[in-house]
């Protein structure tokens, strides 16, 4: 493959050559792989890169695509790589004849599939070494089995060492990279939360106004005018049962009218009975007045999984739940309304859905009622999507809240917001 030293010299000094100009590990690696080519020829070749302090790993590949490339989006644990050995620094290199029968690369959970599946028979694993310390491995597969030879594991071991401080001045660039864009996208959660945060502590103080305003224009009123019957009454010294009957409705009115101020501020329902119930509660009172009427549907098939949830998570859950079936009642005349709880182990996932006349866009940082519904879900750490709810008409809001524990975002608040924002829920 190589007659001299020179001629290597040249191929390496081509290879470098080959990684100018590229900012991306797995670009800049399979520019590099048409140059290593020339020194040992193959049919797949991949380098397999160690990440979050040799926990894990990731791959780029070329010639013959594998499922290795997916390792890039979700990197496993190194100790499922077959080639861990050399990854860990057990092996100082592996060189097999015939990969899909060779041991070392086929234990419980290994990542394996792909030797069968293209066939990697001969193959040449060496380790990639910078600043003293394993970063990866350069791994050189053919088809056909007994390939490669000791001089060829030689010039691979070469090749590992002249592209290993590339491949890890890019990582490291990209790794700088990832975490620039992780605290700049961390900001921009955070001061989109303090808007929304803001927006929805003035949306609580509107709503207290429009609370008292109920109280005053209406329950306070009612009360008054039972307070002058009653006197009236007394005045003349006797009531009769059509007075005492009207008297009574016009009480149990106010208590009816109370009980419904005091629910919308502190819902009891769902304190006592939780959320399913409180949801239906909220759902029939909602529909009970609409015109035409509307019929409605609750599934809950979670098992009681929103049970072990904080107090204001299952608050904030319930207020999303609440403004979703309000919208569909106000705004959107549904012929029915359909609200399913379910599980996961890992989330809650709460549906309100309904064949009315739709909503085809909403803006996340709209104000109002669906403002405050997303930032109510961004404070718990839920995920919340509103669209179509089939291909004609309707609206579905989906709501999917973390099991796993308190609020990821709501840590991200300052702390001059995160408490009264958080109480506000």
């Amino acid at each position: 493959m190589i007659g001299n030293d020179a001629e290597l010299v040249d191929r390496l000094l081509a290879i470098s050559r080959a990684f100018a100009g590229h900012m991306d590990p797995g670009t800049a690696f399979r520019a590099t792989a048409v140059e290593i080519g020339r020194l040992l020829p193959h049919d797949h070749i991949d380098v397999a890169i160690l990440l979050n302090e040799g926990r894990s790993h990731i791959c780029y590949e070329t010639g013959c695509p594998t499922s290795w490339s997916e390792l890039v989006l979700s990197p496993p644990p190194v100790e499922l790589s077959p080639v861990r050995a050399v990854l860990r620094g057990e092996l100082p290199f592996l060189l097999t004849d015939d990969a899909l029968h060779d041991q070392r690369f086929h234990f419980v959970g290994a990542l394996d599939e792909p030797i069968f599946a293209a066939k990697l028979r001969s193959r040449i694993i060496v380790p990639l070494r910078a600043r003293g310390d394993i970063i990866g491995a350069l791994n050189i597969s053919r088809h056909e089995p007994g390939c490669y030879t000791p001089a060829d594991l030689e010039i691979a071991q070469q090749c590992a060492e002249f592209i290993a401080p590339y491949i890890f001045a890019l990582i490291q660039s990209e790794e700088a990279h990832r975490a620039m864009l992780a605290e700049s996208t961390a900001r921009n959660r955070e001061e989109l939360l303090r808007v929304g945060a803001s927006r929805l502590t003035e949306g609580m103080e509107r709503e207290r106004r429009r609370i008292a305003m109920d109280l005053h224009d209406q329950t306070l009123a009612d009360l008054s005018r039972v307070v002058r019957q009653v006197s009236a009454l007394h005045r003349h010294g006797v009531a009769g049962a059509g007075q005492l009957a009207e008297l009574e409705r016009e009480i149990v009115n106010c208590l009816t009218e109370l009980r419904h101020i005091v629910d919308d501020m502190r819902p009891s329902v769902l304190e006592l009975f939780g959320l399913r119930d409180a949801i239906e509660a909220h759902l029939n009172r909602s529909v009970s007045r609409a015109t035409p009427s509307i019929a409605v549907n609750i599934h809950d098939t979670s098992g009681g999984a929103a049970d072990d949830l904080p107090e204001r998570t299952l608050t904030a859950i319930y207020r999303i739940a609440q403004e979703a079936i309000n919208n569909a009642v106000k705004h959107a005349t549904p012929g029915c309304i359909e609200v399913r709880v379910e599980s996961t182990p890992a989330l809650l996932r709460v549906i309100v859905s309904d064949d009315g006349s739709g909503c085809f866009r909403v803006d996340p940082q709209a104000s109002g009622g669906i403002g405050h519904m997303h930032t109510r879900a961004d404070l718990i750490g839920a995920r919340l999507r509103i669209g179509r709810s089939g291909r004609k008409a309707g609206t579905r809001v989906a709501l999917e809240v973390p099991l796993a524990g308190e609020s990821v975002f709501a840590g991200t608040l300052p702390p001059e917001i995160a408490p009264a924002a958080m109480e506000s829920l």
